[in-house]
């Protein structure tokens, strides 16, 4: 566990910016950390947020956060001067509902644990996305279960799954389609524009099945072939 020091809250209007990636591979991807970086930059601009300090990290989002070096080295500066921690997205910080429920709910270094800020939802405050983190993780068991209750059935048919590569990629990816239009039908029932609802499907990361994002028009195709305007 990492040591903190007294927290002296000298300016809330400042944040530091934390990225993280895995693997190497995950670098050269759309979630690379220069990418995770500028974004932060962007939103702290537009939200006049002065940066005191960027950290940026490789390891996985399954490690506890007050085990990360780098992480903590973040939480230190925060402490120091009364700053929120910003991330791009919230599985940038973990996917893990314990993480998040701990720093959210200050459990980690007490009171003194700095706030968490997304720049993908800055508005959010800190039940809120510990409300998000678990809607995120029901979204990602229910795929889960329609991916393995899909695969059976390819395999009471006969189909050899050894083969099962390719198989399985799009059963989930279909898995995860089903999965956003029956969220987008929920969303639709509150009165949430076709641009909000794909809003919302994006950044839980729920894709369509082909694995792309969602976007109002198709958002709207889709919606509109199950009768729902």
């Amino acid at each position: 566990m990492a040591t903190a020091r007294k927290s002296k809250v000298i300016d809330t209007n400042t944040v530091v910016i934390y990225c993280r990636v895995s693997t190497g591979k995950q670098e050269r991807s759309g979630l690379g950390l220069e990418a995770q970086l500028d974004y932060c930059r962007q939103v702290a601009k537009q939200l006049n947020l002065e940066i005191l300090g960027e950290f940026q990290e490789t390891i996985s989002g399954k490690i506890d956060p007050q085990k990360r070096p780098t992480f903590c080295q973040g939480v230190t500066l925060a402490q120091e001067n009364g700053s929120k921690i910003m991330v791009a997205k919230l599985d940038r910080f973990s996917r893990e509902v314990y993480h998040v429920a701990g720093f959210t709910q200050k459990y980690m270094w007490g009171k003194q644990t700095p706030d968490l800020l997304m720049a993908s939802s800055p508005r959010m405050s800190q039940t809120e996305i510990y409300i998000w983190a678990m809607m995120a993780e029901e979204e990602r068991r229910q795929i889960s279960e329609r991916t393995i209750a899909a695969l059976a059935v390819l395999k009471s048919q006969g189909i050899e799954l050894g083969k099962v590569g390719r198989t399985a990629h799009i059963v989930r990816a279909r898995a995860n389609s089903e999965n956003a239009i029956a969220f987008a039908k929920e969303l639709r029932g509150e009165g949430l524009s076709y641009s909000k609802i794909a809003d919302r499907l994006n950044k839980i990361g729920l894709t369509t099945s082909k694995g792309g994002q969602w976007y109002a028009a198709n958002i709207r195709k889709r919606l509109v072939s199950i009768g729902i305007n």
